[in-house]
Order: structure tokens, then C-alpha cells, then sequence
């Protein structure tokens, strides 16, 4: 199969018929992993009513990453879709000087774009500040630890910062939290005592 005769093809669904039908055969012999050939290839043969399109189908259902868009394709469902969207050029819809107009008047998202209200505010923050509220309080809630986060991961961590009053603290909460472990905490907690004496 010639180069334009595929283009044409692909242009035009209405062209496959029994002549072209050897031309696509022959086109995913050679090349075996071309999806494009193989989707013409099936719609050829649903066109044509061939007995094998059952058999290609399964073929070809699991190379095309999604089966509704195969269903639309094989129905003539897109090729309407592609057409609409292929007589439109780029810039259909702008102008280019003065004011911009959009694609689709009836879209929310171009409705907010066009729109000149003001953007998202935060109102609140602005009305703290305004009122001049003392920041201490989250700065201060900020540096606090939550007892409830305690995991052995972190005792241990405090163990190797040699933060040994917060290592101790920490494997007592466990050994409460853990009751099935507590013999192993109460181990790490003299382990720690004890380095904490020596030094």
C-alpha cells in the first residue's frame, strides 16, 4: 500500500472497501506492530462484513489503549468528531488585537477567565493582620510536640541525637501505648539510663 493511499484512507473511512483490503492486510504483515493499519485494517473488515473481523477484533482490542474510543471508531462515531475538529484552524475563535474572545462562550472555565472580577482572596488572613493579633500563639503551638506522635522510629532517633531525656519519654509512652513490647522498652529505657549516667 502506497504512502498517500494510507493518507487518503485515513482522511476518508468511506474509501475501504474489498480493494483495499489486501492493501492493509499486507501493510500490518510488514509491520505487525502499527496500530494505525491494524484499526483500518478492522474497520476494513467490519466494513466488508468479513468473517475474521471476530478474530481481528480480539487482536486488536488489547493493542489500543482504550476499547471505548476502538467502539466509537469502528461506529462512525468519531470520525464525525475528527472532521469538525480538523475544519477548524487554530486560531479560529481569537483575535489577536484588543480584547480576547474565547473558543466556547458557554464554558465555565471561560467564563472565569473573561470575567474582571477580582481572583480568590483570602480575607481572613488579611483581616488578622489588620486587626493586629498577637502571631505568638501559633508560633509558640508551632515548636510543641504532640504526645500522640510518638513511634518507636522516633525514640530511636532521639537515642542517636544523644537527646536522651526525650528518648527516655518517648520509649516510656511506647512501653504504654505497646503493652506487648514493654519488656523490650523497659531494656531500652535502662540502656539509655544507664548511658545517660555515665556521661
Amino acid at each position: 500500500m502506497e504512502k498517500e493511499q494510507f493518507y487518503s484512507i485515513v482522511a476518508d473511512a468511506k474509501a475501504l472497501n474489498h480493494e483495499t483490503l489486501d492493501g492493509l492486510k499486507q501493510l500490518i504483515s510488514d509491520y505487525p506492530w502499527f496500530t494505525a493499519g491494524w484499526l483500518l485494517y478492522l474497520k476494513n473488515l467490519k466494513i466488508v462484513e468479513a468473517d475474521e473481523f471476530q478474530s481481528v477484533l480480539k487482536k486488536v482490542a488489547v493493542m489500543v489503549p482504550s476499547r471505548k474510543v476502538l467502539f466509537r471508531y469502528l461506529n462512525d462515531e468519531i470520525g464525525q468528531v475528527f472532521k469538525v475538529e480538523q475544519n477548524k484552524s487554530v486560531l479560529a475563535g481569537y483575535e489577536l488585537e484588543g480584547e480576547p474572545e474565547l473558543m466556547s462562550d458557554n464554558s465555565l472555565i471561560d467564563k472565569f477567565l473573561s470575567s474582571g472580577e477580582p481572583r480568590i482572596k483570602n480575607n481572613k488572613a488579611k483581616t488578622d493582620i489588620d486587626k493586629g493579633v498577637d502571631n505568638k500563639y501559633f508560633v509558640e503551638r508551632s515548636v510543641q510536640e504532640d504526645d500522640e506522635l510518638v513511634s518507636e522510629t522516633l525514640a530511636s532517633i532521639y537515642f542517636q541525637q544523644q537527646n536522651y531525656d526525650k528518648a527516655l519519654e518517648a520509649y516510656q509512652k511506647l512501653s504504654l501505648k505497646y503493652p506487648e513490647k514493654s519488656v523490650y522498652f523497659a531494656g531500652r529505657i535502662k540502656e539509655i539510663e544507664l548511658i545517660k549516667n555515665n556521661n
